[in-house]
């Protein structure tokens, strides 16, 4: 079964047992007059100011979702239902489904009272040494640099041919087969929301370290680390107000975000123990 399959039924399992509140309103950016200008992250926000960011800048979601009248009945109705969008086959309809399901989860830590462990920089949790081959999908820039730096082997998988390029150990390729080479994976977010992780899992065996991060992994981390993966690096509004002005304005908004990593095997309770916790709170 994919990824989708599993959010889905634990979204269900989650509604079973808590009210979870209604979709107050998701927002969407405005294409910009130069597309690559335009914000590439969205928001549903729950009745109670609980946010699920998304992304929106793969292929044409975000041109697509300009046309309100895709989501709006979605307003003011189950969040589970609108979560259900995760399992079509619009991309659209994975962006939408994908803030509804990291809303819910934020909910539940929030029920719970649940705060998970606070992240730093992301190549402190790599714990890169000498003998690394680092893998990469999608193209960090800062990352990329950083680990350059450090004299190590780095592959990177990119959809986009306009980054392709080889130089030395640093490769920009198509192939994900080049993942099954490297002992430490960062991804980013967007193979959640497009699901392209369920593709890429099979190349991830070599790998020691699975770390998938950016600001829309706000989901619960359980089918992952079922799947192998080590780490999420997530990211949680904590002042909605102030997170909506901000990216209103189209400012940068992370001081109004708490970063975090989870970790699998470490202190993570697990999704029945947060629900127990939730529902007996």
């Amino acid at each position: 079964m994919g990824i989708a399959n599993d959010y889905l039924q634990l979204m269900q399992t989650i509604d079973a047992k808590l009210q979870i509140p209604p979709v107050q309103e998701i927002y969407v950016a405005p294409l910009e007059p130069e597309p690559a200008k335009s914000s590439k992250f969205g928001a549903l926000v729950l009745t109670d100011g609980t946010v699920g960011l998304t992304y929106t800048g793969l292929d044409d979601d975000l041109l697509v979702l300009q046309d309100r009248s895709k989501y709006e009945s979605l307003l003011d109705e189950s969040a589970v239902q609108a979560a259900s969008l995760y399992g079509g086959e619009e991309g659209w309809q994975k962006v939408l489904g994908m803030a509804a399901i990291n809303a819910i989860s934020q909910y539940l830590f929030k029920r719970a009272n649940y705060s998970p462990p606070a992240g730093g920089k992301t190549v402190t949790h790599l714990e890169l040494d000498e003998g690394d081959h680092v893998g990469m999908v999608g193209f960090f820039p800062p990352l990329v640099e950083q680990v350059r730096q450090m004299g190590l082997p780095l592959t990177v998988i990119e959809l986009d041919e306009q980054w392709l390029q080889q130089d030395g150990q640093f490769v920009v390729t198509l192939e994900p087969e080049k993942l099954n080479d490297c002992s430490k994976i960062i991804c980013t977010g967007t193979v959640l929301v497009n699901q392209t992780i369920d593709d890429l899992l099979p190349h991830f065996g070599n790998a020691r370290q699975i770390f998938i991060v950016g600001p829309t992994v706000g989901c619960l981390p359980d089918p992952l680390f079922e799947r192998g993966i080590t780490q999420l690096g997530g990211c949680a509004v904590l002042n909605t107000a102030r997170f909506l002005s901000l990216w209103t304005a189209q400012e940068k908004w992370r001081d109004s975000t708490r970063r975090y990593v989870l970790s699998r095997g470490s202190a993570y309770p697990g999704f029945l123990q947060l629900l127990e916790n939730a529902t007996w709170g």
